[in-house]
C-alpha cells in the first residue's frame, strides 16, 4: 500500500545543508594543506660564520 503523503525536502533547504557542510570543510582543508607544506619547503641553511 503506497502513502501519498509524502514529505519532500525542499532543494534550497538541501542546497543550504550543503553549503554548511562545505564551507567549514574547504577551508579546514585549506589551513590543512598550507600548513602541511611548510614542512616540505626547502629554506635555504643558515650562513656558517667563522670567528677570526
Amino acid at each position: 500500500m503506497a502513502d501519498s503523503n509524502i514529505k519532500k525536502s525542499s532543494p534550497l533547504l538541501i542546497a543550504a545543508a550543503w553549503i554548511i557542510v562545505i564551507i567549514p570543510t574547504a577551508w579546514g582543508l585549506d589551513y590543512t594543506v598550507k600548513n602541511a607544506l611548510k614542512i616540505f619547503a626547502t629554506s635555504a641553511p643558515a650562513p656558517i660564520t667563522t670567528a677570526k
